[in-house]
């Protein structure tokens, strides 16, 4: 005898896949309260999710499971008869609202209802009458705003999770056991039987997966078509995703059947002001923070509260996407298929432009601002935001260069974005632009000059010594022509660079020196202030240790004023250097260590491995052959895509020499090559673990460390880089209280320095 099945569920044409953890997740809402929302973006699979959802739970309401499909209905239709005639009940003389309330009131049933946000107006007062007459209902809605009733738990389904990759598009981690892979091989593979996922398209199937969002009704309408292209062609046609994507469900919902429908029915619900908002924020690339928004979008009869009003309405119609990442100031980001049917909405010409213009303006003064500030408390925090801005800074960047007469304000961003080029590990990028904007604007003048310097300075980093001294040689001419004097002055300190990279020892020396003889420059410039390291470097290569250790330590008394850490962490590489020439191994030790935590902060990939390669020299002077052998192994293992190994200095590379002669006499060849072979199969967060004697705590063990608020706030100024005194003087604390509070912080930390303490506070979400 077959049991007859209550409710109203329609079977899955094709399989559901992935969305494990959220299945369980929203099945224990479903339990605990009495209405629950699915919210997100149009084709994210909130419907398909909800019915998973629903069927699982069948067992639970004996008086059935009831889809209830909104999408037709249209408002002003008398929501309550639509109920009544979904959910089979019995005719009655009754109203609908009481005939509902009467016939459900004993019922223990699930109503799912898909679809509500064209409808909000009505579903708020009907569903809330609903659960207030019949106790043991329960309603699952599917919107892309939530219904704001008070009983209500919001669920928001997100677009499917994406393996990482790095800057050249390259996958991270393995792409199998992703969800979002799983889903385009089974579309694929019921249109080209045989279709799998392996080596040689794993990296095409992400990339397509990446730019269509990870949204599941762009990747099932992108998998129909294997049947006639190939992974490669579809991603290289997706240019014009709307056309492509059409082919659909003809038996769903219109707004159901093709990506466009999708997103077209999202941006008929919204207001007139949202529409315009959306539109105007279709200009950022990446993601962007209110005051942007605000900068780049008022004006033409929008406020700044019509932004502020549109940003938060987009957001809960789940347009926008307000990023969950640990920050203090609030992102948000449009994904690709909301920002491209925007940027259509826009319409191009004139306004198009004057928003683009707009949004170069405010990047281009986000980057001077960041240039003039440099020299203080907040760099890891200025390096943070602009990497966040990376999308941003391109599409300035790029709008500059292709839009007739904005060359000029092209070059001024690349030249200002000088930190965020060399301190921020982004030398290659920082060539790309500033040799784009040196070819588009061609006029001697100030901005050429500075532009130039700074290209000199990113090619000599990059190991270019030769285009170095050729721009450099451009710049002076530059600046003399313009009577620029600092950047004149400046081009001294980067030329005592590139001499130091090209083993020109007497010359550097001898350029440092004089670039030196205006201190007042090392008060107001970050890259003046590394000539202390670099000539306190000379020094240590001549054997005048005492010399190089005066020079680190002016630079660190410098930086202690400022609050700096970049330059800071190059004086205490070379501290290192020098006290391990002079046979204090503890001293150098702590200078390395302390060198490498500050590096971690800025992601300064080569600094981080020169520190290491430090510590391999001092470990086999001290003995420790084995350790030296597999730290040495590691850095020249990650340093192969970085260039010039060492930096190309001679000395280094001496020095390299001999504590690779002292481990191999010292260890059996069996050892050494277990220990090299180790070493090469570090990835760089494990290298760091390792020098530092770090181990990854068993999350079993891992308790949270427990800071009191104060606590936390000095913390947080540590992280700043303020010292102690500043920190006393802020709070308005007795500095033997500022220095208590730091002493109890390092302890519960389990730290030894302040840049642990600054680690710290940068992973707290």
């Amino acid at each position: 005898m077959t049991t007859r099945r209550v409710g109203r569920l329609p079977d899955d044409l094709t399989s559901f896949v992935g969305r494990r953890g959220a299945i369980t997740q929203v099945k224990r809402l479903v339990s605990a309260s009495r209405l629950v929302t699915l919210t997100g973006v149009a084709g994210v699979g909130k419907s398909r999710l909800a019915i998973r959802v629903a069927r699982d739970l069948r067992r639970a309401f004996p008086d059935g499971i009831w889809l209830v499909e909104l999408g037709k209905v249209l408002p002003g239709d008398d929501l309550a008869q639509v109920l009544v005639s979904s959910l089979g009940l019995e005719p009655s003389d009754l109203p609908p609202e009481a005939a509902l309330a009467d016939q459900l009131a004993d019922k223990r049933m699930l109503i799912l209802l898909d679809g509500c946000e064209h409808l909000l107006d009505e579903c708020v007062p009907l569903v809330g009458d609903l659960l207030a007459a019949a106790p043991e209902v329960r309603v699952l809605a599917t919107s892309r705003a939530p219904l704001a009733l008070a009983a209500e738990r919001v669920w928001p389904v997100l677009p499917m999770v994406m393996p990482r990759v790095d800057r050249e598009g390259h996958v991270v981690q393995r792409a199998t056991g992703f969800e979002v892979l799983e889903l385009f091989a089974d579309r694929a593979s019921a249109v080209l039987p045989g279709f799998v996922i392996g080596p040689a398209n794993e990296a095409l199937v992400v990339r397509l997966c990446r730019q269509l969002d990870g949204l599941p009704l762009a990747i099932e309408l992108a998998a129909v078509w294997m049947r006639s292209l190939s992974v490669e062609e579809i991603v290289d046609r997706l240019s014009d995703r709307y056309r492509l994507l059409t082919l659909g469900d003809r038996s769903g919902l219109p707004h159901h059947r093709t990506l466009r429908a999708a997103v077209e029915w999202s941006f008929d619900l919204c207001s007139p002001t949202e529409q315009a908002v959306w539109a105007r924020l279709s200009v950022f690339a990446g993601g962007f923070e209110l005051d942007a928004a605000e900068a780049v979008c008022v004006g033409d009869g929008v406020t700044v509260e019509d932004v502020f009003i549109g940003v938060a309405g987009l957001v809960e119609k789940s347009v926008l996407v307000k990023e969950d990442q640990p920050a203090t100031r609030t992102r948000y980001r449009l994904l690709k298929t909301i920002q491209e049917y925007g940027r259509e909405r826009l319409g191009g010409g004139a306004k198009e432009l004057a928003l683009r213009r707009r949004h170069r303006d405010h990047f281009l003064l986000l980057a001077e601002h960041v240039d003039a500030e440099w020299l203080g408390p907040h760099q890891v925090e200025w390096l943070t935001r602009l990497r966040q801005d990376r999308s941003n800074l391109r599409a300035a960047l790029d709008f500059c260069r292709t839009e007739p007469g904005e060359g000029h304000e092209g070059l001024r961003m690349a030249a200002a974005l000088r930190f965020f080029w060399a301190a921020g590990g982004s030398l290659r990028e920082g060539r790309y632009w500033l040799d784009e904007m040196l070819q588009a604007v061609s006029e001697p003048g100030q901005q050429r000059a500075r532009a130039l310097t700074t290209n000199g300075l990113v090619s000599a980093m990059q190991g270019d010594t030769e285009a170095a001294r050729a721009l450099l040689a451009e710049a002076r001419d530059a600046a003399r022509r313009a009577e620029y004097g600092s950047v004149l002055a400046l081009t001294t300190h980067i030329a005592g660079l590139v001499d130091l990279l090209r083993n020109e020892n007497a010359a550097a020396t001898s350029r440092l020196a004089e670039a030196l003889e205006r201190r007042e420059m090392l008060q107001h410039d970050g890259v003046a202030l590394l000539s202390l390291p670099n000539l306190a470097l000379l020094a240590a290569f001549r054997g005048d240790c005492e010399r190089a250790v005066e020079l680190c330590e002016e630079c660190r008394e410098i930086c202690e004023e400022h609050g700096e850490l970049w330059g800071r962490s190059w004086a205490e590489l070379v501290l290192g250097l020098a006290r391990w020439r002079q046979g204090d191994f503890p001293a150098a030790l702590a200078h390395v260590h302390e060198c490498l935590r500050i590096k971690q902060l800025f992601n300064d990939v080569p600094g981080m491995l020169m520190a290491i390669e430090l510590e391999a020299w001092l470990s086999a002077t001290q003995g420790r052959v084995a350790r030296a052998a597999r730290l040495s192994s590691a850095v020249a293992h990650l340093w192969r895509p970085l260039g010039r190994y060492l930096f190309g200095l001679e000395r280094y590379l001496g020095w390299h020499a001999e504590a690779d002669a002292r481990i191999r006499n010292a260890l059996p060849t069996a050892e050494l090559r277990a220990e090299r072979s180790r070493g090469a199969e570090y990835t760089l967060d494990e290298l760091i673990r390792f020098a530092l004697g770090e181990r990854p705590p068993a999350p079993s063990e891992e308790e949270p460390v427990r800071l009191t608020p104060r606590e936390r706030e000095v913390a947080r100024l540590v992280a700043q880089g303020l010292s102690n005194r500043q920190i006393a003087e802020q709070l308005v604390i007795s500095k033997r209280t500022s220095d208590s509070h730091i002493e109890h912080i390092l302890a519960k930390l389990g730290a030894t320095s302040r840049a642990q303490i600054a680690v710290w506070v940068a992973e707290q979400p």
